[in-house]
């Protein structure tokens, strides 16, 4: 599976708004986990507006100067944390790595926790 991440050679802002172009082409159920890892990060105190995520680009309103660091963190925060959900598993749906049986037991007694 191929991975998304963010041209930011794309990146500009016109009144203050920024769109910047996604590198591959991320599909509904990466935008949505995309959209749900910022809800979860954003702060209150952000000095930017709503990040709209589309097929091939996103864009972010109000972006105040000085908060393009900040931005830039949350954004790329939220593409790893995408990305890594939506990693494959092998056949059998465990992880690609194999784990110690120690980490096994403990991965099933959490796993258990969902019942």
């Amino acid at each position: 599976m191929a991975t998304t991440s963010i041209e930011w050679g794309t990146a500009s802002v016109d009144d203050g708004r920024l769109t910047v172009a996604f590198e591959g082409k991320p599909d509904s159920e990466w935008r949505e986990r995309f959209e749900a890892v910022i809800d979860r990060l954003r702060r209150p105190s952000a000095r930017f507006g709503n990040v709209e995520v589309g097929k091939g680009k996103l864009r972010v309103s109000d972006v105040e100067p000085g908060s393009e660091s900040d931005l830039r963190h949350l954004l790329e925060s939220a593409v790893l944390q995408a990305n890594a959900d939506e990693a494959p598993d092998d056949e059998d749906g465990a992880p690609v790595e194999k784990r110690s049986d120690d980490d096994q037991d403990m991965t099933d007694a959490f796993r258990a926790f969902a019942d």
